[in-house]
């Protein structure tokens, strides 16, 4: 495939259940799927691909996804940042839009609900 036209995400969630079945659904729409276990290896990876498509569990040890998410949109706006997460308060919906997330997914989450973001987003 031509680099140029390689369709890229990263998922970043410290569930190793988690990051794969995600990376297994985002292979099935067409993209090259990079996964990492906390922040500090998300922020490295998304620095080595510059994918266009991220998927932050918000929840994570160390470092939080929303924390990321900043870290993320300083370095590139256009990136979409999908929050994921199993329980959302409000506090965290309304901390992690003043960072620019995009969207939020709560987990779990089905094939369907991947494929209807990557078509809304145009990715």
């Amino acid at each position: 495939m031509d680099p140029l036209l390689e369709k890229i995400a990263l998922v970043v969630d410290d569930s190793e259940v988690n990051r794969k079945v995600l990376a297994a659904y985002l292979d099935r729409f067409g993209f090259t799927v990079k996964t990492a276990g906390d922040a500090e290896e998300g922020l490295l990876l998304f620095r080595e691909h510059y994918p266009s498509l991220v998927f932050l569990d918000i929840v994570m040890p160390k470092i939080s996804g929303i924390e990321l998410l900043r870290k993320i949109k300083a370095i590139d706006p256009s990136t979409i940042v999908v929050m994921i997460s199993a329980y959302v308060s409000k506090q965290t919906i309304q901390e992690a839009k003043e960072a620019n997330a995009d969207w939020f997914l709560m987990k779990p989450f089905t094939g369907e609900k991947i494929q209807e973001l990557i078509h809304r987003f145009e990715v």
